[in-house]
């Protein structure tokens, strides 16, 4: 699990990358998941106050689940036929946005 603390956090995924954690307070994180995934990969985005926005690769199916209790959730990925990545996306206050790399 990576925590930030008041800011901003910038992560890129290895290849084959299967599990990360994120939590943030009080700020925004970007998360590059465009790397080929391994079995099973997921994205656990938490966020008190803030934004997270997950990028993956052109053709990936994409599972968002969680919620927010004030803010939005933004799916700007199609679902393609590439491998599957589930983001449990959280926050207070924020939004989680889950977007495709071009």
């Amino acid at each position: 699990m990576l925590f930030s603390l008041i800011g901003r956090q910038d992560l890129v995924l290895p290849e084959g990358w299967t599990s990360q954690s994120h939590f943030s307070v009080l700020g925004r994180a970007t998360i590059d998941a465009t790397a080929p995934p391994g079995e099973g990969a997921t994205i656990r985005a938490y966020a008190l106050i803030g934004r997270t926005t997950v990028r993956v690769s052109p053709g990936a199916r994409v599972r968002l689940v969680g919620g927010s209790l004030i803010g939005r959730r933004e799916m700007d990925a199609a679902t393609g036929d590439g491998p599957e990545i589930t983001v449990l996306g959280c926050t207070l206050i924020g939004d989680i946005r889950v977007t495709h790399e071009a």
